[in-house]
């Protein structure tokens, strides 16, 4: 059977209630309230000494948070004394949600946590699963014994050749850094200074190439432009550090000196002199291609060479471009004046180029692998089916047209490669005639 409770919010309760703190502000006992209480109200069981000091004790601390002067009677009283209890009641509600919140929260933490921990154990006890099948399977591993191979050496059948591009030397071009604000500078001296770059760059790398490689000879194809010229261009003599007489001679000096460098590394040298635009005599069209200063230039090299005929060979054809074999490659060589471009590299123009060429070689049942030009002062290559389109760079670098006009400029550079018969273009350096020499190639 269940235990009978009072209900201190009913009427008859709230009299009661009223009764006792009158009888308590009277200073009577607890236990006499608490006698007169059981008398005069009908509660559903007798009121203890500890209901009326509960009561009592109760509404005091009620009284000592909250204004309650402004009831009159104990009836009054007790009603607010019940609004109080409501508000209480629902911030203590309140806070029992927020305590329910805090809880569920922390809760699904934990549950999380344990989630995530286990995950971990189980992705830690797969790893440590495949751990051991790797082990178990490496121990059961029978190992072959392997020895160092025996360092590669160059041998006599192993057969490569060098080829190195020359062009754009524009020898007598001036280009001062105060006219392209510090992009740019080109003298004869500077031009000296490039060519022993070049000429110590491609002897220490024919040297590293020879470890597994037989190198003894050099292709050295010289694509034009190699001296500034006069009367190309309007203003041209504004920018001249030296005329022609003098670029001739200056040049002839030192491109010789640098060819009897390179015979200290190679056994014979093949060169093939093409012209450039910028050699040419006279308005253009107003002469035969070969009426040309790079034309007079080649012919003045291999009389100063003369005696170097049994490892030098000279190639100096009359026309603008030739085929060359080398190692059964095929190299078609031109300078590349003939395809226009503007402010970079004219790749549709090269295509072009390339496809009306083989179409006309190919009439007479000749071909070729490579295609390569200079004249437009970028460093390239793009690959066709059969082969490759080389574009040399310059030795010049970045121009005063090139910089203050189309706003681009370029490292000096030349191309370097080695051939094989059967490969064809097997390794390659671009030769950057701009740094120290701690850091070249």
């Amino acid at each position: 059977m269940s235990k009978k409770t009072i209900n201190w919010s009913s009427a008859e309760g709230k009299k009661a209630t009223a009764f006792i703190l009158s009888q308590h502000r009277a200073k009577v006992k607890y236990k006499d309230i608490a006698n007169e209480v059981n008398e005069k109200f009908d509660l559903p069981k007798p009121v203890t000494y500890e209901n009326i000091r509960y009561i009592c004790k109760r509404k005091k601390s009620i009284v000592d948070k909250k204004n309650t002067k402004t009831a009159k009677t104990d009836a009054e009283l007790v009603e607010i004394y019940e609004k109080i209890d409501e508000e209480e009641a629902k911030q203590n509600e309140k806070e029992e949600q927020e305590q329910a919140i805090k809880k569920a929260k922390e809760d699904a933490r934990k549950r999380k946590d344990k989630q995530l921990l286990s995950k971990l154990l189980k992705e830690r006890g797969t790893t440590e699963l495949i751990i051991e099948t790797f082990e178990e399977t490496i121990k059961a591993f029978e190992w072959i014994d392997i020895k160092p191979p025996k360092p590669i050496k160059g041998t006599k059948d192993n057969v490569e050749e060098a080829i190195l591009l020359f062009s754009d030397a524009q020898i007598g071009e001036h280009i001062s850094e105060e006219d392209t604000q510090g992009f740019g500078e080109y003298n004869i001296n500077i031009f000296k200074e490039r060519m022993d770059k070049l000429v110590r760059q491609v002897r220490e790398n024919v040297a590293s190439h020879r470890l597994s490689k037989n190198i003894q000879t050099l292709n050295l194809f010289m694509l034009g432009d190699n001296v500034d010229g006069i009367g190309i261009y309007r203003g041209q003599e504004h920018h001249l550090d030296a005329l022609v007489v003098e670029q001739l001679l200056v040049g002839a000096e030192k491109i010789a000196e640098s060819i009897i460098h390179l015979l200290g590394t190679f056994e014979k040298i093949n060169i093939t002199g093409i012209v450039g635009n910028h050699g040419r005599i006279g308005r253009k069209g107003e002469n035969p291609s070969h009426v040309n200063y790079d034309f007079l230039l080649y012919k003045m090299l291999e009389k100063m060479l003369q005696n170097y005929k049994e490892r030098i060979e000279w190639t100096i054809p009359k026309s603008n471009w030739i085929l060359k074999d080398v190692l059964g490659n095929g190299f078609l060589l031109l300078h590349g004046d003939t395809i226009k471009g503007w402010n970079g590299i004219p790749y549709y123009g090269i295509d072009r180029a390339d496809s009306r060429l083989t179409k006309m070689l190919q009439s007479q049942g000749k071909t070729y692998k490579y295609l390569c030009l200079g004249h437009h002062h970028n460093p390239g290559d793009v690959d066709s089916p059969n082969g490759e389109k080389i574009l040399n760079g310059t030795m010049v670098g970045g121009s005063s047209f090139s910089i203050n006009q189309l706003h681009t400029t370029s490292r000096p550079s030349q191309w370097f490669f080695g051939i094989n018969k059967e490969a064809g273009i097997t390794w390659r350096y671009k030769l950057l005639l701009d740094m120290d020499d701690s850091h070249a190639n």
